[in-house]
């Protein structure tokens, strides 16, 4: 299990306080029961002002001095997606294992994934086209399933609707997979972004756990776990998503495509 956040914004916004936030969230959960943190890795993709900034470390994150380097770098507008990672039972550890993950995609694009939740191995591997090792970590598996329909669809939306209906038909899923994406491409010197946010959460005793809050403006989009929202600032008012949804945020003009799951 762990914690995500996804945030698009226009100019005039510091985004110090979201790391913050993550950054606390994963030194102490208090839905993970006393002592319990997110302390196997952490990273973030964001594009900052049009410049693309990638970072992973096999650190917890609020021991990672990187973290105070970053808060400096990002400016908005910005689209960004971050994560901190608690390993599951088996999974490898380390900065190769942290999140968000990348996959380059034929037309030139990159597709950035991080995800809270477990996937079967076996069983996503029977989604994916290309020969991948089962050795993979399986939010991987997922991101490179994902790059697959975003190839054929052409829009991140319909892909991520696409991959969560099969893996939740073909019993992937084996508790939650939420789950924040960036989907990169450039142009005229630039990068521009496209952010998705997906509350998927299948085992009921999951559903605090797995909430997902947020905050939807014509300047500001965020999507976040639940611990992290609670340790934002109150006057931000995140609040719970309903029900299971596809959420679709362009990095320029924050319109939001809604997709129920």
């Amino acid at each position: 299990m762990c914690r995500l956040l996804a945030v698009a914004a226009r100019e005039k916004l510091q985004p110090d306080e979201f790391l913050t936030a993550l950054a606390s969230a994963a030194r102490h959960d208090p839905y993970l029961g006393s002592g319990g943190s997110h302390g196997d890795g952490w990273g973030m993709a964001a594009v900052s002002c049009g410049e693309l900034l990638l970072y992973k470390s096999g650190k917890p994150m609020w021991e990672d001095a990187g973290v105070s380097v970053l808060q400096q770098l990002l400016r908005s507008p910005l689209a960004m997606v971050a994560h901190v990672r608690k390993a599951s039972h088996g999974m490898p550890r380390g900065v190769g294992a942290a999140h968000p993950f990348a996959v380059n995609l034929g037309d030139g694009g990159l597709l950035v994934v991080a995800q809270n939740g477990g996937l079967e191995v076996d069983r996503v591997l029977r989604l994916i086209g290309r020969k991948v090792s089962r050795e993979n970590v399986d939010s991987y598996l997922y991101a490179v399933a994902l790059a697959e329909r975003l190839e054929e669809t052409g829009d991140l939306a319909v892909a991520l609707e696409e991959l969560h209906r099969e893996l939740e038909e073909q019993q992937v899923v084996t508790g939650m997979a939420n789950t924040a994406a960036l989907l990169l491409r450039r142009a005229g010197g630039s990068w521009s972004a496209q952010l998705g946010a997906v509350k998927h959460v299948v085992d009921r005793r999951l559903a605090t756990y797995g909430e997902l809050c947020a905050l939807k403006n014509p300047d500001l989009f965020v999507a976040t776990s639940i611990t992290v929202a609670e340790n934002l600032p109150s006057e931000l008012r995140l609040k719970p998503l309903e029900g299971n949804m596809v959420l679709v945020v362009d990095g320029e003009s924050l319109e939001v495509e809604s997709r129920p799951l």
